[in-house]
């Protein structure tokens, strides 16, 4: 157990096993001069930008400041400055680790070479993570970055996709854009808040949201926040609500690789009809995340296991849940919202980004077909007897 990150019902399937502590392994250490970074296998995204804040520099993070880096990373690893960066995993040089057999190795490009490859989005697999160092990079702006967030009725939600779609193929690197759709039980309706997030000058991002401004928000914030605070503070902060212990949820997730306004409409009046009928839903709501694609396309699909390099939006819905009763009927309902995404997302077969998967889609779906057969022979290599096989296995042993 490290910082934490992930839920997946694949876990069910263990049983007597051993959780070990990885609570010493919680250090940062920046190298400014070199554009190095080492950490602990424990730390979490908090711990990252704050060390990166003191030495002027900075990496992609994800979009929860309070969950372990590392999963994230050996998931990929997506977030605000990905549009700059790439996927965290894109930044990662080199790993030490305890195999599944037993073995203690260091991973690089010189190292096991090609399990570097496979620790890049499907590291949950191979062992125990000790230590990562990481490529980092010179502040943006400074370390500050403008924090914009904009609230909308739930029945403009065609005009908010519409602007959304206006910015595929050509949305600026610095600019990264959260969408999170949930209902409102007082005003009894959806709400659509537009969390932006412009790694550069306030008035210069400013100009770029332009037409999400034009829509006429009906609650709007803007404001400079450092690179450290990003993550507490977009959305008008409500992640640390959900970074706070005792939370039930349920995941689904789902890749959209083009934007189908229609479909995105009709997925919030399903939403808007299903929760005022049903108040043990309320809690659940949608998050979008839409990130330029310049990041991710510094590298090659072959580059890495990564499979998410031409994902315009990824989709996650968070089932939160007031009782674990509430289950019985927020799983289905999730289950069914994330079918309804699909049907516009572009492709006909699902595909998940593995860090936000349920479980239950598979690993053609979490790593893509066409990277499994290397990722199967890495796991009969270092994890043969398949301990390394309860959450989001690639499959194989």
């Amino acid at each position: 157990m490290g910082g934490g990150h992930g839920s997946s019902r694949t876990l069910g399937k263990l049983r007597n096993g051993l959780k070990i502590d990885m609570g010493n392994f919680h250090t940062v250490n920046v190298n400014a001069s070199a554009n190095l970074m080492t950490t602990g296998g424990s730390v979490t995204g908090a711990d990252v930008t704050s060390a990166l804040q003191v030495a002027g520099k900075e990496i992609p993070v994800g979009q929860c400041f309070c969950v372990g880096f590392t999963g994230a990373a050996l998931g990929g690893g997506i977030g605000p400055y990905s549009g700059l960066y790439g996927a965290v995993s894109d930044s990662l040089i080199s790993v030490k680790m305890v195999t599944g057999t037993g073995d203690l190795i260091t991973v690089s490009a010189k190292e096991h070479p090609e399990l570097l490859w496979g620790l890049k989005a499907a590291g949950y697999n191979f062992g125990i993570v000790t230590s990562l160092t990481y490529r980092v990079y010179d502040a943006t702006n400074d370390g500050l970055a403008m924090n914009a967030d904009l609230v909308f009725p739930g029945n403009m939600s065609s005009a908010l996709w519409a602007v959304a779609q206006s910015f595929v193929g050509n949305q600026p690197r610095e600019l990264a854009i959260t969408f999170a759709v949930r209902y409102d039980p007082q005003a009894k309706t959806v709400l659509i808040t537009a969390g932006l997030i412009y790694a550069g000058p306030l008035a210069q991002g400013r100009q770029v949201i332009q037409p999400f401004l034009d829509l006429r928000p009906t609650i709007l914030n803007i404001s400079t926040v450092p690179y450290k605070d990003i993550s507490r503070s977009t959305i008008f902060g409500s992640i640390v609500k959900g970074c706070m212990p005792g939370n039930n949820f349920i995941p689904y997730a789902v890749n959209l690789y083009q934007i189908d306004v229609d479909d995105l409409k009709g997925v919030v009046d399903y939403m808007q009809a299903s929760i005022a009928a049903e108040p043990q839903l309320e809690r659940a709501f949608l998050e979008i995340y839409q990130y330029a694609p310049y990041g991710f396309q510094l590298y090659g699909d072959a580059d890495s296991a990564f499979s998410g390099r031409d994902v315009v939006m990824f989709a996650s819905i968070n089932g939160f849940l007031r009782s674990p009763l509430d289950a019985v009927l927020v799983d289905p309902w999730a289950q069914d919202l994330r079918d309804r995404l699909q049907q516009g997302s572009g492709r006909d077969k699902l595909h998940t980004y593995v860090n936000l998967a349920n479980g239950d889609e598979g690993p053609e779906a979490w790593y893509g077909e066409e990277k499994l057969g290397r990722l199967r022979a890495l796991k009969r290599r270092y994890d043969p007897e398949g301990l390394f096989g309860f959450y989001n296995d690639v499959g194989g042993v």
